[in-house]
């Protein structure tokens, strides 16, 4: 069985905002064999600057970031681009009812692997 298709593959446009770059470049080869871009920032200042050059149809946030909480940013996603679906990602699995609480649209624990990738971006009708 091949990588799935995104849903609307030529729209689609991803921001990764995680402080660890394996992650970052995890997530960007996977969606990248699906045929879609993915930017990335390693800060929440850099994932704040980013978002303001989007548009993007969904940002994989982790939640603890070398300089505050991946939270701040979910108030100012749904205020600028309230179509946007995040997907909270943390090694801290009892951050999962804070982040869905907060607004995010979906959580994953790391360690993230491929299946839990796919898996999740099917529950938010993303892959097929």
């Amino acid at each position: 069985m091949g990588v799935p298709v995104m849903e609307q593959e030529q729209d689609m446009n991803v921001l990764l905002i995680d402080d660890e770059a394996e992650i970052c470049f995890l997530l960007k080869n996977l969606l990248g064999r699906m045929g879609i871009g993915a930017d990335m920032a390693h800060s929440l200042a850099h994932g704040r600057e980013k978002l303001h050059g989007g548009p993007y149809q969904v940002v994989f946030l982790d939640i603890h970031l070398p300089d505050g909480l991946g939270y701040q940013l979910i108030p100012e996603i749904r205020g600028a681009q309230p179509e946007v679906r995040v997907i909270a990602i943390s090694a801290v699995d009892n951050e999962r009812a804070k982040a869905r609480e907060l607004g995010a649209d979906l959580f994953i624990a790391k360690p993230l692997d491929k299946n839990s990738i796919l898996d999740g971006l099917r529950k938010l009708g993303l892959a097929t």
